[in-house]
């Protein structure tokens, strides 16, 4: 009940003492992309869609991310996208790379992105191109929702930064499209929006947890040249993080703590309490990643 509290008397505090962040966008003219199919859905349609498939998964409510938003404004943190975490270096306070991966609903993390942004918080939010949200994938390539521009202008409105996903080997496996092409397409995409792309974090998927990391499709990571599914043979490692457009890979970045919810579990016996409690005591110095999944939050009745 007291962090709650504390939520209302530090809202106005951070308002005050912190100048909101100007959105993520290039100064350079919008660029040119290839002709792409469009899945045309409208938004309200395909939120109406999503937030039918996906909301009642909700395990968390937006009071509790409120009372994480709460401990977050404390002076004694600065909360920062990824992108800037990772040359952030602070002995007198605790520098938290925030962090999103979205699953399966957007529209949850455009609502999780307006609390931050009432707070001045920056984040930063990976979308998954092979996630239905995206759009409709098969083996002849990917039609994109068209209001796909409007959710991702909308998730870095308040100054988030926009990451992709890595779901490059179930790229390659199950849809035999070349993963370092597919990537350089949704990289294309977002510059057209005058979006900047830094970073990328690997999802689990089913053939992941089946193989080897995502981000073993990268040379900086992988293990051998090749990975074996179902008796198959498939490429890994042929070109580099920097070589497919990315500075950084999420799990790689230079941190000492990572408080993550993955599949709806906190990674504390305490769950949140647990989390809140580990940001309570963290000591001024200290680089904390939390990565949560916006699919998890606002859970509503009993």
């Amino acid at each position: 009940m007291k962090r709650v509290i504390w939520f209302h008397t530090l809202l106005v505090a951070a308002l005050l003492l912190r100048g909101c962040e100007k959105p993520y966008y290039l100064d350079s003219p919008a660029i040119p992309v290839p002709v792409y199919r469009y899945y045309s859905s409208a938004y309200s349609d395909l939120e109406s869609s999503v937030r039918k498939m996906y909301d009642y998964r909700a395990v968390f409510t937006w009071e509790q991310y409120t009372e994480l938003l709460a401990t977050l404004t404390l002076p004694r943190f600065i909360v920062l996208p990824l992108e800037e975490m990772r040359s952030t270096y602070d002995n007198s306070r605790v520098v938290v790379g925030l962090r999103h991966d979205i699953d399966w609903n957007p529209f949850k993390a455009i609502e999780m992105a307006e609390m931050e942004k009432k707070l001045c918080i920056r984040a930063t939010y990976f979308i998954l191109p092979t996630a239905s949200y995206y759009g409709v994938l098969d083996r002849s390539g990917l039609v994109r929702n068209i209001c796909m521009d409007s959710i991702c202008r909308a998730l870095c409105s308040g100054g988030a930064e926009i990451g992709i996903h890595n779901d490059l080997l179930t790229i390659m496996i199950e849809y035999h499209i070349d993963p370092f092409s597919f990537n350089n397409n949704e990289q294309l995409f977002l510059k057209r929006l005058r979006i900047p792309v830094w970073g990328t974090s690997s999802h689990g998927s089913p053939i992941a947890r089946a193989t080897v990391p995502n981000y073993h499709i990268f040379s900086d990571f992988a293990e051998s040249d090749s990975i074996s599914y179902i008796g198959v043979k498939y490429p890994v490692g042929e070109h580099s993080l920097a070589e497919y457009g990315f500075k950084y890979e999420a799990y790689f970045i230079d941190f000492n703590e990572y408080y993550s919810e993955s599949g709806g579990i906190w990674n504390d016996p305490a769950g949140l309490n647990g989390i809140l409690n580990k940001l309570e005591n963290s000591q001024p110095g200290d680089r904390i990643e939390i990565l949560t999944h916006p699919d998890w939050w606002g859970k509503t009745g009993n």
